[in-house]
């Protein structure tokens, strides 16, 4: 009986030495930054579709490091508007194999891209001389304004042809998302 006893003791003065390990909770508002793995092509995402990153820089809850840099994460297109506007959100983070689900709010990708006027005039005259200096060399005169007209036509293909605004997160771009609930950490 005395045996059981001072074992009893040992526990319990054991499982008094192990600290309590602590559940963190990361508040709602906390700032999440991101950054992407994969490109995000506004051409041929969709709703639901899902695309890696990783966390960029630690998440801190007081002076305790809760989410590390280079943790792994997912992005999710909430919704995509014709090659106008593209809707993101943080989905998850994986945490020393473990999986949370987020709540953030949504981060607005507008499509970015220059005027296709000023470029096509340019390319249109700029190919249109290439043309009329190859006809001029190789046959004088009227083979320079044959050059001319199919160097500009060239010019206004492919001006055609070229992308306006562009819908696309590349790799490695930085996205802040804002917590939306408290993630509690366990």
């Amino acid at each position: 009986m005395k045996l059981i006893s001072v074992f009893a003791v040992i526990l319990m003065l054991a499982a008094l030495a192990l600290p309590a390990s602590a559940q963190v909770t990361i508040p709602t508002g906390t700032q999440i930054i991101v950054r992407t793995i994969d490109v995000i092509d506004g051409n041929t995402a969709q709703a639901g579709a899902r695309y890696r990153a990783s966390v960029d820089d630690p998440v801190l809850v007081g002076s305790e490091t809760a989410i590390p840099r280079g943790t792994d994460a997912i992005i999710e297109v909430v919704s995509i508007q014709e090659g106008k506007e593209m809707v993101l959100r943080l989905r998850e983070v994986n945490l020393k194999g473990k999986t949370y689900g987020l709540s953030t709010a949504f981060d607005d990708i507008d499509a970015k891209g220059k005027s296709k006027s000023r470029k096509a005039l340019r390319r249109g005259v700029g190919l249109g001389a290439l043309g009329a200096g190859i006809g001029a060399l190789a046959g004088g005169g009227s083979a320079a304004a044959i050059g001319a007209v199919v160097g500009g036509g060239v010019g206004a293909i492919s001006a055609a042809g070229a992308k306006g605004k562009q819908l696309n997160v590349p790799s490695e771009t930085r996205l802040i998302f804002s917590l939306q609930a408290a993630v509690p950490l366990n």
